[in-house]
């Protein structure tokens, strides 16, 4: 399984999986309820670009996640201020990107391997702790793709259109969705 994680000794290194993803749970509710404004969503942003630090990533890491979320970002914020405005757009598109830095944190900081093993404690479930592990870890995944496709761009001298690179992310996305499905099917995993 493709992981984000780092091994390292800091403060947010060393919180059980446990407490973490309680965590990420419990934030997304105010990051929902207080990021309407631009307070709010300021707030937000230092708070995650704070834990960025205190997990010893960097400033500069904060800004490669951030950076690697562009094709995301446009994804989310034209729906957002076609159907909302360019203000309150904005808002939502800057709660979904938190949310996902805040995920992706997760996968820096803590192995998938306890991720699973603590869900399928909760769940008693080992299909539905993978199917959530695989989730949070898709993050990975999908930044990898799209860092790919820019790469690939690039490297055959055409200027990035990002109508295109989004249809090229979801189709090799869903591509290796479906491969994966079918492997993990041949080894008897029911999800």
């Amino acid at each position: 399984m493709i992981s984000l994680y780092k091994p390292g000794n800091s403060l947010v290194h060393r919180v059980p999986a446990g407490w973490k993803l309680l965590a990420l749970t419990l934030s997304l509710v105010p990051i929902t309820v207080y990021g309407k404004n631009l307070v709010g969503s300021l707030i937000e942003l230092v708070a995650v670009f704070t834990l960025f630090i205190v997990a010893g990533v960097g400033a500069k890491g904060f800004l490669k996640h951030l950076w690697k979320l562009k094709v995301l970002l446009i994804i989310v914020a034209v729906p957002q201020i076609i159907f909302n405005g360019a203000v309150q757009g904005a808002y939502n598109s800057v709660a979904v990107i938190v949310g996902v830095l805040l995920a992706a944190l997760l996968s820096l900081t803590t192995k998938t391997s306890d991720i699973v093993e603590l869900l399928q404690k909760i769940t008693r479930s080992r299909s539905f702790a993978l199917l959530i592990a695989l989730s949070i870890n898709s993050i990975a995944l999908v930044l990898g793709f799209s860092n790919n496709i820019s790469e690939a761009s690039l490297a055959r001298g055409v200027k990035p259109n990002p109508v295109r690179q989004i249809v090229t992310l979801f189709v090799v996305s869903l591509r290796y969705a479906d491969d994966y499905a079918e492997a993990l099917a041949a080894r008897g995993v029911v999800v």
